[in-house]
Order: C-alpha cells, then sequence, then structure tokens
C-alpha cells in the first residue's frame, strides 16, 4: 500500500508510543525519483471570527531580540504565501507525502484542553481553516502530513494545549481529508521505493524547553507563571506542573533508548530523524548517534527561518549526516526582515528529491525562489568493536521492526523508572535541560 495506516486509536496520547506503521510502498516503475515536502512552523492564528489565519507576531517588545519592521505583504500572509509555492511546485515534483516538523498552530496549540481520549474530536475550526484549505490542490490533494509535535503545540509556556488532538486528528474529524498521520509522539515508518529505502524516526524533542517550573516564564512548557494552579492533562500526562519536566525528561529517555535500537536494527538504505528542535540542542546525544549508526539526515523546525547544513559544510558539527530547518512554514513572524520578492531565507518549505545514490534537498521561499540546493549521500554507520550492528544493505531486505516501547500508556512514563529527577542521564539528553542557563536557552531560539 501507498498509504500509511495507523492502528485503531489509544486511550491517551502516549498509547501508541514507540509504534511502527505497517511499510509503505511507492513502487510506480515509470519513476527513477521521488519526492517529498518539508515544512514547519506553519500554522497560523485563526482569531475568533475569522476563518483565515494570521501569523503569530514575535517582532513585538515581549521578543526584544527579534523587534523588526513589519514587512506588509509578507509578514501579515506569511503562511499563504508558502503554502501558495508549494501549490506551484506540487504538480511538478509530485510529492509523495510531507514532512511536518510541528508548531501546527499559533500561538499555543489547539485551542482546548489536553486530556480528552484519542477518539474524540474537539471542533474549534483551526483544523479546517488553518491545516485542510490551506494545503490543498493538484499535487497536495490526498498526500499525506507525517509529523511530530512543537513546543507550540504542547502550549508553548504551557502544557495544557490540548496536544492530544493533534494525535488525535490522525483518526480525522467531521470534515477531515484523512491526509495527517501523527499517531504518537514518537514512532516510525518504513518506505519502500523500487530500488531503495528509507527509514523514517519521529522524535520528540520537546523536552528542550521543559524547565524547572521557576525558570524561563515565557519560555517554558513546565513554568509556573502560565501554568494555572492543579494545571493537569489527567492520564495522558503531564500531570502536574512540578511534575512536568520530569516527565518531559522520561519521554526523552525512552526516545533515546528507542531511537537506537532502531538504529541498530535498520537494513534501509537510508536513515531520517524528524524533530522539532535543531540538535544543537541534545548536541552530545545526536553527534553520539549520527556517528555511531550513520543517521543521514536531520529534519527539524522550530528556528522561524530556512537552512541547510551541508555534509561538507565546516560549521556542521554533526557532518557528513546533513541537518535541515525548515522553520519558516508563516505560522508565526521569522527571524529576520523577509524580501517581498522572496529573495531571503526566513519563508519558504524544503522539497526533497529521493534516489537510491543520493538525496537532493532544495529550499524554496516564499517568493518562489531556490535558495539553496545540498546533496547528500549515505553515511555508513561507526559500527565500533562490540557493537551489534548490522551491515546496511542498500538495496535493502524485506526486514521490519514493529516493535513497541515498553510504557505506561496512564501517564506516558518510562517504565524502566529512568530519570525520576528534574535532570537526565548523561548519555540522553546531552547539551540541554531542564539545568540549562536561562541564557543560553535564550540563544538558542527557545520560543
Amino acid at each position: 500500500s501507498d498509504w500509511f495506516m495507523a492502528p485503531a486509536p489509544p486511550r491517551t496520547g502516549t498509547g501508541l508510543n514507540g509504534i511502527a506503521l505497517p511499510d509503505v510502498c511507492f513502487n510506480q516503475t515509470d519513476k527513477r525519483v521521488f519526492h517529498a515536502f518539508v515544512i514547519g512552523d506553519w500554522g497560523g492564528i485563526l482569531y475568533k471570527g475569522s476563518t483565515v489565519p494570521v501569523p503569530a507576531d514575535k517582532r513585538s517588545p515581549n521578543f526584544p531580540a527579534f523587534t523588526r519592521t513589519f514587512i506588509n505583504g509578507v509578514d501579515d500572509n506569511a503562511q499563504q504565501r508558502v503554502a501558495a509555492q508549494m501549490k506551484v511546485r506540487a504538480p511538478i515534483s509530485q510529492p509523495d507525502y510531507i514532512l511536518n516538523m510541528g508548531d501546527n498552530f499559533y500561538w499555543g496549540g489547539v485551542m482546548a484542553h489536553c486530556g480528552t481520549p484519542t477518539w474524540t474530536h474537539i471542533e474549534t475550526g483551526q483544523w479546517q481553516h488553518v491545516f485542510e484549505q490551506v494545503y490543498e490542490g493538484p499535487g497536495l490533494d490526498n498526500k499525506q502530513w507525517l509529523g511530530v509535535l512543537g513546543n507550540h503545540d504542547y502550549g508553548g509556556y504551557r502544557f495544557t494545549a490540548t496536544w492530544d488532538q493533534v494525535i488525535a486528528y490522525t483518526w480525522g474529524g467531521p470534515r477531515s481529508s484523512g491526509r495527517w498521520v501523527t499517531p504518537a509522539q514518537y514512532w516510525s515508518a518504513k518506505v519502500h521505493y523500487p530500488d531503495f529505502s528509507i527509514d523514517y524516526y519521529f522524535v520528540d524533542s520537546n523536552v528542550f524547553n521543559a524547565f524547572p517550573p521557576e525558570h524561563m516564564a515565557g519560555h517554558n512548557i513546565c513554568g509556573a507563571a502560565h501554568n494555572v494552579a492543579g494545571a493537569s492533562c489527567g492520564l495522558s500526562g503531564p500531570p502536574s506542573v512540578e511534575e512536568c519536566p520530569s516527565w518531559f525528561a522520561n519521554l526523552w529517555d525512552a526516545e533515546v533508548e528507542w531511537l537506537e535500537r532502531l538504529l541498530s536494527r535498520s537494513s534501509a538504505t537510508w536513515q531520517i530523524v524528524v524533530t522539532h528542535f535543531p540538535p544543537i540542542s541534545g548536541k552530545d546525544v545526536w553527534m553520539r548517534i549520527v556517528k555511531r549508526y550513520g543517521v543521514d539526515l536531520i529534519l527539524t523546525g522550530h528556528q522561524h527561518l530556512q537552512a541547510i547544513w551541508g555534509p561538507d559544510e565546516a560549521s556542521n558539527f554533526l557532518a557528513p549526516t546533513a541537518v535541515v530547518v525548515s522553520g519558516g512554514g508563516g505560522g508565526i513572524t521569522c527571524e529576520g526582515s523577509p524580501d517581498k520578492d522572496g529573495n531571503d531565507d526566513q519563508y519558504g518549505f524544503m522539497d526533497l528529491t529521493l534516489t537510491r545514490e543520493v538525496i537532493t534537498i532544495e529550499a524554496i521561499s516564499h517568493g518562489g525562489k531556490l535558495r539553496k540546493t545540498a546533496q547528500v549521500h549515505p553515511r555508513h554507520p561507526a559500527a565500533p568493536a562490540g557493537a551489534e550492528q548490522q551491515d546496511r544493505d542498500p538495496m535493502d531486505g524485506d526486514r521490519q521492526d514493529r516493535e513497541r516501547h515498553d510504557r505506561d500508556p496512564k501517564d506516558g512514563r518510562n517504565d524502566t523508572g529512568a530519570s525520576k529527577e528534574l535532570g537526565l542521564r548523561g548519555s540522553g539528553r546531552g547539551g540541554g535541560g531542564p539545568r540549562d542557563d536561562p541564557a543560553a536557552a535564550e540563544a538558542r531560539h527557545l520560543v
């Protein structure tokens, strides 16, 4: 099948964490190259009474580091400009699916309270007006969106937005097109093509915005300043403000263990990680993982701009693993000043050309300009002595890994009991965490 299929919905948003979806095949024999689009931070604010989303304005005095002139004609309809260029390119590239980096709805996610069962749908108008009616047309219709949650999907500076509804929409709503695929906080999928395959790993990295309650009032999912007294997401978690940092810490620990286990057994031609935060957060963990297991590409968002860390660039500390930052989807105003014609790297999306030998990354701006191109070649794992590392077969086998992580669906915690404290294991979180210096976190654009 060429359709990503999720199992029956679980009781809570954490119930399918670690799920491997059934393999998907795009085996059109007349095609030798295949495409996927990449976009993040795309969903604008839907004000009461309106059906047209507008970008969240990050240029305000509340964010002095990002204060700049508002560019009329660009900043006021950035999401629509990016979507328009996707519509222009889609009939040509014919993407098989869209890879979504999260921060789906600004400012604070789906506008309801977390903790509802995933088989229910809460109607806020956002799905219809911010997603379904914006990303449609030839080449985009009936193309699934495979994604992760961003910090704003949890609420931005609180954790009680209906983040579990972002997962629940995988099973649709009254007017759903059926394209949305985010069945869990972390999950995997294998895609087969005629002569190559890709293992995708979707990872929740929002631990890097989950600080102790008294820290980072404006940039902290777990902050006491904006979470009301007694805040809780019930069975799905986080259970409370006090337990929020450790809830995200446990989640990250479980994911790292899960990711390494799956990577060690991958027989696919390509290994691609999809996550929200760029790998400057958790730098030590990512450096170890990409080297040990040969991850080829990491796709991210969060920073509200468009960037490619090429596999041969000196500034790329993960080289030859390439990194994409596609946080310029237009749901929030960009980091720098955009150009009215799109001669900038602020708003846009990425077009991946997928083949057995090479993945070509093209950065497309909100004006339709090709801003940068990079090519990625398979990175082989280090296979350290004594490690159980399977050699990668470029032709791929039929091996499938459908293991689920042992988790307690009641609260989303790792059953091993790891990370009971606010900090994390040294092998887990790496260069970031609840104990980070707030000033350093600010510098990493934790907005």
